[in-house]
């Protein structure tokens, strides 16, 4: 499926975003359906589709960290805010899933640095 929905017009806005495509009536379902029910196989189904993203926010963060920070510190930090941000993404509140997750998971490790380090203060580059 395709992250983003393109037309012909190029003063038409793009929109970002799986669920906002042609092809994302499928995941605008599954959506629906764990939102209402709960449902186990609509949420194994979006956690298949959306779970890398909790690796490539990891991978773009440990690449700002110095080297000596191992990016296994934060895959774990990372994967319990996906989860926490699956169940609390609500489509009528918050816009993408990929924007809502990914600021989430971006806050789980920043806060893990933050433990690391000893820092208040949050890089200004993530």
């Amino acid at each position: 499926m395709s992250s983003e929905n393109h037309t012909d017009d190029e003063n038409t806005p793009t929109v970002r975003g799986a669920t906002h495509t042609d092809s994302g009536a499928e995941l605008r379902k599954l959506w629906n359906k764990y939102r209402e029910t709960g449902d186990v196989e609509a949420r194994n189904a979006l956690t298949e589709f959306y779970f890398d993203m909790v690796r490539a926010n990891v991978d773009n963060i440990a690449k700002i960290l110095v080297e000596a920070i191992e990016e296994g510190d934060f895959s774990q930090a990372g994967a319990v805010a996906f989860f926490e941000a699956l169940n609390d993404y609500d489509p009528q509140v918050h816009n993408t899933f990929e924007e809502f997750g990914s600021v989430a998971i971006r806050r789980a490790v920043v806060d893990e640095i933050r433990a690391l380090v000893g820092s208040e203060e949050t890089p200004e580059d993530i």
